[in-house]
């Protein structure tokens, strides 16, 4: 039952949802979008390299000069990949 709930709400609602429980913004910094995946700053920035976050593609981020940038809704949409692939697995 729970499935189809969760399945049944809008990706706003899920987007809004997501960004109250890790209190996001919009738009993160890599700091913050690190604190969110519980990786380190370090981290974000080698995935950004590499194009690689703890063993899938990194989650997209925008920059703005030498400011880097991530979406909540990328993250969002990088965290449920990771965690459905996660689940398959087991």
């Amino acid at each position: 039952m729970k499935q189809q709930i969760q399945n049944t709400s809008t990706y706003d609602e899920r987007l809004q949802s997501f960004k109250k429980r890790h209190n996001l913004q919009e738009v993160n910094t890599s700091k913050e979008a690190a604190f969110t995946l519980r990786v380190s700053d370090f981290t974000m920035r080698l995935s950004r390299s590499t194009g690689m976050l703890l063993g899938t593609n990194a989650p997209k981020h925008s920059k703005y000069g030498r400011a880097v940038r991530y979406h909540a809704g990328d993250l969002m949409n990088w965290f449920e990949q990771n965690e459905n692939q996660d689940s398959e697995a087991a």
